[in-house]
């Protein structure tokens, strides 16, 4: 009979001990289902904040894009390398398709008649690697005005310094208002969008740029804390 309680006990506690790790197996599990749901819900919001920032790029650029009264989107001959790596050179404005959210160039092919459906070829960003307007007389690399192709637009590096800054159109900033910015790098970092939200933090603690950045002057903002970086540099 006492072998058969001791049994009984031994039986009664290895239950006990399975039935405690099943729960606390359960527990592990269901701690790593809600952590890994919120790591997705974390990736989530940041791919729909990246989505609105480009669209928001996206339809200002349209925007200029469409004013015919502003004179910072003039026709250029731009050096297109396309994804074949088949280089064109194209006489053209940089045009917006609002229907496809994408910019493109529009290519006249002269060795077609007017009449020819084949003469006017849009070339679109998205068909592209590189584009480039020849800036200077010479052959450098500085006569050049150097863009990147992104899904949706050209952009061109309109600031260059601690903080860069890019825009959607090759404009040499010489005219009565400096080209429209679109978005910005510090250093080596990645590029985003323009905001005050973003800039403020990479102008540190400058006061003269938060100052321009209250005015809403981001290009002024951008190249006062380049200057007194570049200053502070060569103390």
């Amino acid at each position: 009979m006492k072998t058969l309680c001791v049994c009984l006990v031994i039986v009664l506690t290895t239950a006990l001990f399975c039935r405690q790790a099943v729960a606390q197996d359960m527990s592990i599990a269901t701690s790593e289902i809600v952590n890994n749901q919120i790591l997705q819900t974390n990736l989530q919001i940041q791919i729909n904040q990246q989505i609105q920032n480009n669209l928001d790029i996206q339809r200002n650029i349209m925007m200029l894009m469409l004013d015919d009264s502003n004179n910072i989107n003039l026709k250029y001959n731009y050096l297109v390398t396309m994804k074949d790596n088949a280089q064109l050179v194209v006489h053209s404005k940089i045009y917006a398709d609002t229907a496809r959210h994408k910019t493109y160039l529009l290519f006249v092919d002269k060795k077609y008649s007017r009449k020819d459906t084949n003469r006017n070829r849009k070339i679109y960003v998205s068909q592209t690697l590189s584009i480039a307007r020849k800036m200077g007389s010479g052959s450098s690399d500085k006569d050049w005005d150097k863009g990147m192709a992104t899904d949706s637009c050209w952009m061109f590096k309109a600031i260059s310094g601690n903080i860069n800054a890019y825009a959607a159109f090759s404009e040499d900033g010489l005219g009565l208002t400096p080209p429209p910015l679109m978005a910005i790098q510090k250093g080596d970092g990645p590029i985003i969008k323009l905001s005050a939200s973003n800039l403020k933090p990479m102008v540190e603690q400058d006061a003269g740029a938060l100052k321009n950045i209250q005015k809403k002057n981001y290009y002024r903002a951008i190249e006062k804390y380049n200057h007194d970086a570049e200053k502070s540099a060569k103390k």
